[in-house]
C-alpha cells in the first residue's frame, strides 16, 4: 500500500521506508523519517550526520533486480559510525546488529532490509557515514564484500582512531580551512584502508610472519620509505645496504608475495596520488608530480596508475579535488 510508505529519505531504486510507530499515513498526517542532516565535503570523500526516526527500510522490488541508486554500483563505501541506537541489518545471506562502538561496513543497495532503533533515552538514531570513492582505497573491491554488513570496533586500534578523527572534524569543521578538507579526506581514505586490511588480516586473507626475515624485511620496506625520491634505488643497492645479497633480497619479498622493483613502484605510486590530492599542488602538472617520485617517463607514469587505481591520474585529482 503507497499510502502508509514513508519515501521521506533518499532511498535507492526498488527501497521502501516506513516509521516504526507510524500506522498507515496519508499525505496530510506524514511525520519526516529524517530529522537532521549534516553533510560535509572533505575532498572527494562526504561525511554525513542523520538524525532519524524509528524506521524500517526494505528492498521492495524483485531480488536480483538492479537498483538505480543514481550512481554505477560500486563507485563508493560507506562505512556507518552510529553514535546513538542501533541498527539491524538482514543481508542476502546473514543478519547484524550494530551499535554504539561499532564500524559497520555498510552498502544500502546490497542488503535486504533493516530497522533503525533510538536509543532509550532519545527520540531517533544518529549516526555519522563515511562516503568513500572506490578508487581512493588502495584497495581491490572483490576482497571486501566478506566484510560488507560486518561491525568492526570504533574502540580499539585502527577503529578507535578513525572514530576519533571523524568526531574532531565534526567538531572543528568551522576552523578549518577550504584546502584542509581534501587533505583530511585522504587521512580518512589512509585510516580506512588500514583499518579494512587489518580486518582481512584477521580473517586470514593474508597470513603475516613474525619471523625474524619478517622483521628484516620491514626494515628493508622503511628504508625504501625513506629513500624513494633517490633514482637509484634498486635491488642491488638495497642489498649493499642491508649487507645481504641480491637473491636473499629478492627471496625476502617472495615470501611476503611480492617483488622488490613492483613494491618500490607501488610505494611511489601511493606518494604521488597523495600529491595529486593536495590542493598546495593542484598546478603543479601531473607529468611533474610523476617526475619527482623516479618516474622519468610520463606515459609508464600514466599506465601505471590506471593499473593500479582503476582510473586515470587526471580523473583521480578532479574526484579528490573537486572544484
Amino acid at each position: 500500500m503507497t499510502e502508509d510508505t514513508l519515501v521521506s529519505l533518499k532511498l535507492p531504486s526498488g527501497y521502501r521506508a516506513r516509521g516504526h510507530d507510524s500506522g498507515p499515513l496519508t499525505e496530510t498526517d506524514r511525520r519526516p523519517l529524517l530529522l537532521e542532516q549534516r553533510e560535509t565535503a572533505l575532498g572527494g570523500l562526504r561525511l554525513t550526520t542523520k538524525a532519524i526516526a524509528p524506521t524500517r527500510i526494505w528492498r521492495a522490488s524483485r531480488p536480483g533486480r538492479r537498483h538505480d541508486t543514481g550512481a554505477r554500483p560500486g563507485d563508493a563505501f560507506h562505512i556507518l559510525i552510529p553514535l546513538a541506537g542501533r541498527v539491524d541489518v538482514v543481508w542476502e545471506h546473514r543478519r547484524t546488529s550494530s551499535g554504539v562502538g561499532d564500524l559497520l561496513v555498510h552498502d544500502l543497495t546490497r542488503m535486504v532490509a533493516c530497522d533503525v532503533w533510538p536509543p532509550d533515552d532519545g527520540p531517533a538514531f544518529r549516526a555519522t557515514c563515511i562516503a568513500i570513492p572506490k578508487c581512493l582505497l588502495n584497495l581491490p573491491a572483490e576482497r571486501l564484500d566478506g566484510l560488507l554488513g560486518r561491525p568492526l570496533s570504533a574502540i580499539e586500534g585502527i577503529g578507535g582512531l578513525l572514530t576519533d578523527l571523524v568526531t574532531n572534524i565534526n567538531q572543528t569543521m568551522h576552523h578549518l580551512r577550504p584546502t584542509d578538507g581534501p587533505r583530511l579526506g585522504m587521512t580518512l581514505a589512509s585510516l580506512t584502508s588500514a583499518l579494512l586490511l587489518r580486518a582481512l588480516e584477521e580473517d586470514g586473507v593474508k597470513a603475516t610472519s613474525r619471523s625474524h626475515r619478517r622483521a628484516l624485511t620491514l626494515r628493508i620496506q622503511g628504508f625504501i620509505q625513506r629513500h624513494l625520491r633517490e633514482p637509484d634505488l634498486t635491488p642491488p643497492a638495497l642489498a649493499a645496504a642491508h649487507h645481504i645479497s641480491t637473491s636473499y633480497l629478492h627471496r625476502l619479498f617472495q615470501e611476503e608475495g611480492l617483488r622488490v622493483t613492483a613494491w618500490i613502484k607501488a610505494q611511489r605510486l601511493e606518494r604521488a596520488r597523495h600529491d595529486l590530492a593536495d590542493p598546495a599542488l593542484r598546478h603543479v602538472p601531473i607529468h611533474a608530480i610523476a617526475a619527482g617520485w623516479g618516474f622519468s617517463h610520463p606515459s609508464d607514469f600514466s599506465r601505471a596508475f590506471r593499473r593500479v587505481y582503476g582510473v586515470s591520474a587526471s580523473a583521480f585529482r578532479r574526484h579528490a579535488l573537486p572544484n
